[in-house]
């Protein structure tokens, strides 16, 4: 069986979370490509699942001073066309070549040749649970609206009409429900989680945070101002600035990929909020500070279900230093939010089981 993957490069989650599907396709006997672009040709380079990887061009939003501008992604409509026009081109050999029995999407849109080749497609997408979430919680900021309505309903409008069938992660305990129609193609599954990210003790008092903040144009910046820390601190996808004087308990590690070795010892996390790096951080059961990229409704949702869920807390780029030493004074705390939590259900291992299902009924 040949999956054929078409993942967004613009940050790292995509690619983290469709390489934990491909894990668990891989020891099934399943023979994998993957087209991406940006982070994902770097992320994808080396691994073991990947027979052969395939460049295709970008999307990403505007952006003005560094943050989300739905002015600008709309005002970019038709530069979007042009790349989807080229990537059409390009992603049409790429069916002819690798022959595939199914392609699963990751935030990329571009259908049209796999639909003229009548190939199962299956896209990766919580839209669903964002639109659901985002009417239920309360204290909603203004500054996130026009990035909801401009962007997230239009993406839970494609879900739902295109692809055969929408994997949706989701956190909570029930992942198997969805305020959906009975008949529709969105079926939520666990959080999705490479290899290995499992639960593992963790010390207290606690002795290690780790900061690892999005890859994407968006990520957060990483700026500290204190001279004394209760604990060492690791940062991940950072270099160390010019500017920073070098610190006795601050480490930056730059862009890596295998990021577990430094996620096992840490104690706590500070992280955006893109739905693969909470997730991981979820399954490992580490409490959390999440950093919601400004203007973007799904990482301020995600942030906010950590804050309701008791284990961890949403914070703001302006003041995630200050909030991540209050958190680390509340851990006890977060401990117990994850103690009373229902089993976490493993979201790859679905997926895979899914995806592998549609292959077999077309």
């Amino acid at each position: 069986m040949k999956i054929l993957f078409l993942c967004n490069g613009l940050g790292m989650g995509n690619s983290t979370r469709c390489h934990a599907i491909m894990q668990r396709l891989h020891t099934r006997g399943a023979k994998i490509e993957v087209a991406t672009s940006g982070n994902g040709l770097w992320y994808f380079s080396n691994k073991p699942e990947v027979s052969r990887i395939h460049e295709i061009s970008s999307f990403a939003y505007g952006s003005k001073d560094g943050e989300i501008s739905i002015t600008r992604t709309f005002g970019s409509v038709a530069q979007m066309f042009g790349t989807i026009r080229r990537n059409t081109k390009v992603l049409s050999y790429i069916l002819d070549e690798a022959n595939a029995d199914a392609v699963v999407l990751d935030s990329d849109y571009n259908f049209l040749p796999i639909k003229r080749r009548k190939l199962p497609l299956v896209a990766l997408n919580n839209a669903d649970f964002v639109w659901q979430s985002y009417f239920q919680m309360k204290n909603r900021p203004v500054s996130i609206r026009a990035q909801f309505y401009g962007v997230e309903m239009l993406d839970y409008g494609f879900h739902r009409i295109i692809p055969d069938l929408v994997l949706s992660p989701t956190l909570i305990s029930d992942a198997g429900t969805s305020t959906s129609p009975s008949n529709c193609n969105i079926v939520r599954v666990g959080p999705i989680v490479r290899d290995a990210y499992r639960p593992l003790e963790m010390q207290r008092p606690p002795q290690r945070a780790v900061v690892m903040l999005s890859g994407s144009v968006f990520g957060t910046a990483v700026n500290f101002k204190r001279l004394n820390y209760p604990l060492d601190i690791d940062v991940i996808g950072r270099e160390q600035p010019k500017d920073l004087e070098v610190h006795p308990q601050i480490t930056f590690h730059g862009k890596i990929k295998d990021t577990f070795p430094l996620l096992e010892t840490a104690d706590i996390a500070v992280i955006n909020g893109g739905f693969s790096a909470v997730s991981e951080m979820f399954f490992m059961q580490k409490p959390m500070v999440v950093v919601p990229v400004p203007r973007h409704s799904e990482q301020w949702v995600n942030a906010q279900l950590i804050e309701n869920l008791g284990v961890g807390i949403n914070s703001n780029q302006l003041n995630f230093e200050n909030i991540m030493l209050k958190a680390i004074e509340q851990i006890d705390l977060f401990d117990l939010g994850y103690k009373d939590l229902a089993k976490i259900e493993d979201g790859a291992s679905q997926a895979a089981e899914a995806i592998l299902n549609i292959v077999d009924t077309k």
